[in-house]
């Protein structure tokens, strides 16, 4: 077996006065902001949701889940972690919570909440945000599983699916739009819950099949109203439940941001969530803005005090797209310290790392993996700076001496480390060294 030296770079040191294994006590603390935002777009408050992992942010609907008419906040787990449902109340007090599907999968979960049944109480909708089938589960008010859920397109399909819910046709039950996401045709499909089973009531595609920019969309005024979810491109159009025509009506608009994360109704008018952090009034185009490290916001509305008017809840949130368009890519955030793996222009997974401590540096700018080595030996050095780490497994090399590898002297990522290697936990190598192929492209950005 070759004996492989990386003398210049290599992605952590042991230093015997402070130990890697205490030097931080846990991995960076991932937080989603939660704000609370009054009818005139000012923020009245806030509070954080601690995650393990931020990669897709949360998604989030509002919806009274009792009978007092004051709306609770439903928050669902983002990309990377267990795919929990929180309510919450408005000060960020936990109702309750519950798992919508096995603990193990780390999707991601989108939700909505409206009246399927006509009964007068809110249900809670579930289908994975990316990287699972387009299971689609419903649960009563209190997070009980009441309906096993189904399929709404093929069972192989794994870009994930939005959602909208809302009374089209006046007869008091709310109807489901299942709303492929970015990766996917834009086969729009509209569910009812008839005697306790959801049946397809209406199927019709948006743009032509072969557009896969993705949907968004919501529910209000008995109209179906959606977007594309990716580009810049961001025409709405109004869909009635019909069995001749679907699209009564558009408007076109083109403005600066990359994608749409979602829309809302409120107080009658419609809003579009965007991947710059803004919410977009959809009808006089004036836009608000709530920045955030991640760039990227969802929100949802509702009465949450009980005061007759509707407020906002606003949350960082993720676009689960960027890299290119063509093949697979790996992006390096360097503050972050998080590494994005894309597949055809679509996040495939993200976690966190540890780079370049200071003087060390991780080499910026655009690379591509030149090699994978199943074992490196990791040794070299004189005297005081001398190391031996032994032979490592799975190594991806993407430039001189400097690779993206497993580091089991690590104990905790999201904070600089390294002597200018990418360090990733044993779960997260595995997944990336099988994921990657020789020649995808590498981006290091500060």
């Amino acid at each position: 077996m070759q004996r492989v030296f990386v003398v210049l770079a290599i992605l952590s040191l042991v230093v015997a006065s402070v130990p890697v294994e205490t030097a931080y006590a846990k991995n960076r603390p991932q937080e989603i902001i939660v704000r609370i935002v009054n009818p005139d777009m000012s923020v009245r408050s806030s509070f954080s949701m601690v995650t393990a992992n931020d990669a897709g942010g949360m998604s989030v609907a509002v919806a009274d889940l009792g009978s007092d008419g004051i709306a609770e906040i439903i928050l669902g787990n983002g990309l990377g972690n267990e795919p929990r449902v929180h309510v919450l109340r408005q000060d960020g007090s936990e109702v309750g919570s519950f798992l919508a599907y096995d603990a193990a999968m780390g999707v991601g979960v989108n939700v909505a909440a409206c009246d399927l049944d006509g009964d007068g109480t809110n249900e809670i909708v579930t289908v994975p945000m990316r990287g699972g089938a387009s299971h689609v589960r419903v649960f009563n008010n209190f997070g009980t599983l009441i309906d096993p859920g189904f399929f709404a397109y093929d069972a192989a399909n794994a870009n994930g699916v939005n959602l909208a819910c809302g009374d089209m046709d006046g007869d008091g039950r709310a109807e489901l739009a299942t709303l492929p996401a970015a990766g996917s045709g834009p086969d729009i499909k509209i569910w009812k819950r008839t005697n306790g089973t959801m049946t397809l009531a209406q199927e019709f595609f948006l743009f032509d099949a072969a557009d896969t920019r993705g949907v968004v969309g919501a529910i209000g005024n008995k109209i179906l109203r959606v977007a594309a979810q990716k580009g810049k491109d961001h025409e709405t159009f109004d869909a009635k439940l019909s069995t001749d025509k679907n699209i009564v009506a558009s408007v076109a608009q083109n403005d600066d941001e990359d994608g749409a994360t979602g829309m809302f109704f409120a107080d009658g008018r419609t809003y579009r969530t965007t991947s710059n952090a803004q919410i977009i009034d959809a009808d006089s185009f004036v836009s608000s803005s709530y920045g955030n490290a991640h760039g990227t916001i969802a929100a949802a509305a509702g009465d949450l005090d009980g005061d007759g008017k509707t407020e906002m809840v606003v949350i960082d949130s993720r676009a689960l797209y960027g890299g290119s368009a063509m093949g697979k890519s790996i992006m390096v955030d360097l503050s972050e310290q998080r590494l994005y793996a894309y597949n055809n222009g679509l996040v495939d997974d993200s976690f966190l790392v540890s780079t370049a401590r200071a003087p060390y540096q991780t080499p910026l700018g655009d690379h591509a993996i030149i090699a994978k080595i199943p074992l490196v030996h990791y040794a070299g050095g004189t005297g005081t700076e001398a190391y031996d780490l032994g032979w490592i497994p799975w190594n991806l090399r993407f430039a001189e001496h400097i690779y993206i590898h497993y580091a089991p002297w690590n104990h905790t990522f999201g904070y600089t480390l390294s002597h200018g290697c990418v360090n990733v936990s044993l779960d997260d190598i595995k997944w990336i060294y099988e994921w990657s192929d020789v020649g995808i492209p590498v981006t290091v950005q500060a």
